[in-house]
């Protein structure tokens, strides 16, 4: 009923309209899967060539194809027309990466749209909107990166229902858009891939014979190997050999060589005796005892034991002073207190640190500001400067003279 309302020159113009719509859309797609970028030249003045104002470079191979395709009027057929972009590996296996679909739907359309004008400017927004949309599928990255060595991107084009079978499991459908005609309404679509996942389709004449047990569990190499390392011992020490000409003596280990300390390397953490430790007056004594027993009583035997008792005790004394020192170390904490002496520094830090903080808060004050003149002072120094002036006051008026002679020559 609708397309009886439309003029002859209206209905002519909608097919001529919708025949370029479908080959400018033909070659927007297959231009964004030759793997190059485009670009085109903004032209200020167009031609008739150029249209929906849009700069599209026609590729003769891909006009001649859609052209062959489409044969009669998109708009008087139901079918849409479809173009399908697929991957062909050097090997020779293909995977359909997306289908994209123009169509007319009879069903709805608007009588009272403007075909010379509204449609048209609607047309050229919908091709705009396939240009942005061509170059965020998953298909735009693979055509980037396609070369002779790896895959190649191609390109097929048929009028009939789109073959979504071919797009695997978990496909997703995206509405590029639509505008209303006094015929139907035009809707462009694509459904693309999103499991990349190549099946191979044909096997090789040298393909390897597969037996029924040729992937069974306890005849591969890792599981035997897996099951021959748990037998062997788990200790470090018998797998230890013993090297030629080397007595072989069994290790013996102590169970307090594995003992961790409360304080890590508490021995370098004792403090260093640079000088003897001072000797109280009871050991001089029993030194001074001692030797002059030994001068007196040379020939007897006693004195070797008095010595030896005088050097025990000293040992004693000494390795009680290191256990009492190791003992400290040990109760207290972790950190060490020490007195950092840095030279040409003085002692009362906190005071310099405090001077030197308001002497850069504020500028020093001026020498000249510091003493202060009295009345009777600045006005001695004021007669002394006129006693001055009245004294050069013939050279002020040579220099005064001068400029005026320079003035009036100038």
């Amino acid at each position: 009923m609708s397309t009886l309302k439309l003029s002859t020159q209206d209905k002519k113009d909608l097919d001529k309209f919708t025949k370029f719509l479908a080959l400018k859309a033909a070659q927007i797609i297959v231009q964004s899967r030759s793997g190059e970028k485009v670009s085109t030249k903004c032209k200020p003045n167009s031609s008739g060539t150029d249209w929906f104002n849009l700069a599209i470079h026609d590729l003769p191979e891909v006009l001649a194809e859609a052209k062959r395709v489409l044969c009669g009027e998109i708009v008087n057929s139901t079918i849409p027309l479809c173009i399908e972009i697929s991957l062909r590996t050097v090997e020779g296996d293909t995977m359909v990466l997306e289908t994209w679909s123009l169509g007319v739907l009879p069903e709805h359309s608007d009588p009272t749209v403007r075909v010379t004008y509204t449609v048209y400017n609607r047309m050229g927004i919908l091709l705009k909107s396939l240009l942005s949309v061509s170059r965020i599928t998953p298909a735009y990255k693979l055509s980037r990166r396609q070369g002779p060595d790896s895959y190649v991107i191609c390109y097929r084009i048929y009028m009939g229902e789109p073959q979504l079978h071919t797009l695997g499991d978990n496909y997703k459908h995206v509405r590029v858009g639509q505008l209303c005609t006094p015929v139907g309404t035009i809707h462009l679509s694509v459904s693309y891939r999103t499991k990349m996942t190549i099946s191979p389709t044909h096997t090789g004449r040298d393909s390897i014979m597969l037996k029924s047990d040729h992937f069974h569990s306890d005849l591969s190499p890792r599981h035997a190997r897996y099951q021959q390392s748990e037998e062997t011992s788990k200790s470090l020490s018998d797998t230890i050999k013993v090297g030629a000409f080397v007595v072989n003596k069994p290790v013996t280990v102590n169970e307090d060589d594995f003992v961790i300390p409360d304080v890590p390397f508490s021995s370098l953490l004792t403090p260093r005796q640079t000088s003897p430790p001072p000797v109280s007056v009871a050991e001089t004594t029993s030194t001074k005892t001692a030797t002059t027993i030994i001068a007196t009583d040379s020939s007897n035997g006693n004195n070797e034991r008095l010595t030896n008792d005088n050097t025990t005790s000293k040992c004693n004394s000494q390795n009680g002073s290191r256990r009492s020192s190791c003992s400290m170390t040990s109760a207290n904490d972790d950190f060490i207190m020490v007195d950092l002496k840095t030279p040409f520094a003085i002692t009362n830090t906190n005071s310099d640190l405090g001077a030197f903080y308001r002497e850069c808060q504020s500028a020093p004050q001026l020498q000249a500001f510091m003493e202060e003149r009295t009345l009777a002072e600045q006005v001695g120094d004021l007669t002394k400067q006129l006693e001055t002036f009245e004294t050069n006051m013939r050279r002020y008026e040579d220099i005064l003279s001068s400029l005026c002679q320079t003035e009036n020559n100038n």
